[in-house]
């Protein structure tokens, strides 16, 4: 039994709009969608009811077959009076056998906590109880009406409604596959509060602060709904920075999966009553999608209120698509510009808002993205003829350079050694390049003979000098194939010079570098040397209380790979009586 409602009544006489009167032809069906009503049910109800006793009034002129809600369908699961103006108009649906399917908001969980997952409010009001004599109610996931599915049968052919769970969890996910699976001959409508973005995107993990360790609508895109060929569209409301947007890509199947969504609850009077009516068109195997005020007796009629879809997957004759999106610092979010996006032979640079487009033949591909101040990164994508491919990059920042770089562009910047130093071998060098385009590799030289070369505009490496003069040279290459570099010359020491002025106390180790409690990058370089009465034998390194590094005799000057953290570095030598003594120090890698 539902709880008893408010004992509101309400006489309203609507008349249908003409813009719709003979719109219903032959098989043509109608579904109307109704986004977030819950101010309107707060504070607003005349205007919820307004909504429903005009689908009622209208059933039979625009062959309604279905009321989809987006969730929100109040402003908080815990408050009855709000859960009771919500009845008393969807009571006027149950009145008229019109089926409704109504996904959960995060403002319908109880206590305005989604990340809780508790329902009480929600399964008490509209939970499973409320659609236990309907023939077309089928199930849901533990006995919640969190996630259910129906079946409509319209014009002789079975529909499959799954109403799926605000930010889906992967048991979700899961269970809904299974229901698809086992429904091949039906077609499906999913619906759910949170999946399309403003902007003609699905939401990804920098759109909203949502639980987005959930599946946001890239994931439920990528892990479920472009996986089933008998899913035809996803209707969703939740984002409040804008009316509606949409967006039509293809499953793996090759089947036409349109994706819609709207809200209007920042409008007067909670959202001035619009909502959807969705006509469909099978001869032509199109979908109206009109926006419609009840309340107002008002039409909305731009383009993103007022459009035609295809239903499904039309002849295309094109012979590209597009694989397009946004590259992102995967932590702060922020648009990354300049980044150079590769497929093959196809290459594009991210706009100062991140955006990229590539348009390739349709087929399987891999995409690379690389930026000077992140770690390059690649993911397959799909591109299909005549559609775009919402293909998303979060990159990771790359180790700062070793040292402030020149801001001159192209540039090089050595950052060790100095120049006309005198210097230990093996010699460590660090550089960093500066540049308006991508660096694909920069690379030492000594004396002119190529030695060490690396991806990316960092250098950090070693290399052994023979005693004397050496020219040091890094060089680095950007995409187009320009070279740029910068040249110093160092004298190396004899074997066992000391890096730096040591401890005079016998026996000793002397770290030179890093300095403790630094922060440093990683790989990172360490050098030390020792005091001693008596001959050294051996100086090693340990990380951590591990040993990475021996060297033998006095002196070391060796790399290591660091993890991000805090670190022990100890270097510990050993003379010739045997003695052992050694210095400890603690850095800090980023």
């Amino acid at each position: 039994m539902k709880p008893l409602r408010s004992s509101f009544v309400y006489v309203i006489l609507l008349l249908l709009p003409p813009l719709l009167i003979g719109q219903a032809q032959n098989q043509d069906f109608s579904i109307i969608v109704m986004p977030d009503v819950q101010n309107e049910s707060q504070f607003y109800p005349q205007v919820l009811l307004a909504q429903t006793q005009w689908i009622a009034n209208s059933q039979d002129a625009l062959n309604i077959q279905a009321v989809l809600g987006l969730g929100d369908i109040v402003n908080n699961g815990s408050d009855n009076s709000q859960w009771a103006n919500a009845d008393a108009a969807y009571e006027v649906l149950d009145q008229a056998e019109i089926p409704y399917f109504l996904p959960i908001g995060n403002h319908d969980y109880d206590n305005l906590a989604p990340k809780a997952r508790t329902a009480v409010g929600f399964n008490q009001w509209f939970g499973p109880q409320r659609y236990a004599t309907y023939p077309w109610y089928l199930g849901n996931l533990n006995g919640s009406n969190e996630n259910f599915y129906g079946v409509l049968t319209i014009n002789g052919k079975q529909y499959l409604f799954l109403v799926l769970e605000f930010i889906p969890q992967d048991a979700t996910l899961a269970w809904a596959a299974s229901v698809v699976a086992t429904n091949p001959d039906k077609e499906v409508f999913v619906v759910t509060h949170s999946f399309m973005y403003s902007d003609n995107t699905r939401v990804d993990q920098c759109d909203t602060q949502d639980i987005n360790y959930d599946n946001y609508g890239d994931k439920q895109w990528s892990k479920f709904v472009s996986q089933y060929p008998n899913i035809d569209m996803v209707l969703s409301g939740h984002i409040t920075n804008a009316n509606g947007s949409r967006r039509v890509d293809l499953g793996v199947s090759g089947n036409l999966v349109n994706q819609i969504f709207a809200n209007y609850q920042l409008l007067p009077n909670g959202g001035n009553g619009y909502l959807r009516v969705l006509t469909f068109h099978p001869a032509s195997d199109t979908v109206d999608v009109k926006t419609y005020s009840p309340y107002l007796n008002l039409y909305k009629t731009d383009s993103g209120n007022q459009f035609t879809v295809n239903w499904h997957a039309p002849a295309i004759t094109a012979t590209t698509g597009t694989i397009s999106g946004l590259v992102r610092d995967t932590v702060s979010c922020k648009p990354i510009a300049g980044a150079q996006i590769t497929s093959g032979t196809a290459s594009a640079t991210t706009d100062s808002k991140g955006h990229y487009s590539l348009t390739l033949p349709g087929g399987n591909y891999t995409v690379g993205a690389a930026s000077n101040l992140y770690v390059p990164m690649s993911q397959s994508a799909q591109a299909n003829n005549g559609y775009s491919a919402d293909t998303n990059f979060f990159m990771v920042a790359a180790p700062p350079p070793p040292c402030t770089l020149s801001t001159t562009s192209p540039s090089v910047t050595i950052c060790t050694p100095t120049s006309n130093s005198t210097v230990p071998s093996p010699l460590t060098v660090a550089a960093g390049a500066t540049d308006s385009l991508l660096v694909s590799t920069i690379q030492l030289f000594v004396d002119g003979i190529a030695n060490t070369k690396q991806s990316g505009a960092v250098l950090n490496t070693s290399t052994p000098l023979t005693p004397g003069s050496h020219r040091i040279t890094v060089q680095a290459q950007e995409i187009t194939g320009l070279l740029f570099k910068q040249t110093l010359y160092v004298t190396a020491g004899s074997s066992g010079t000391s890096p730096c002025t040591l401890n005079t106390a016998s026996p000793s180790v002397t770290i030179c570098s890093p300095a403790n409690n630094a922060t440093v990058t990683s790989p990172l370089t360490v050098s030390a040397g020792t005091t001693d009465t008596n001959p050294v034998s051996i100086i090693q390194l340990y990380v951590d209380g591990s040993a990475k590094v021996t060297q033998n005799g006095g002196t070391l000057n060796g790399s290591v790979t660091l993890t991000a953290g805090t670190h022990k570095l100890t270097v510990q030598a050993k003379d010739s009586t045997g003695t052992v003594f050694k210095q400890t120090t603690y850095v800090t890698v980023h």
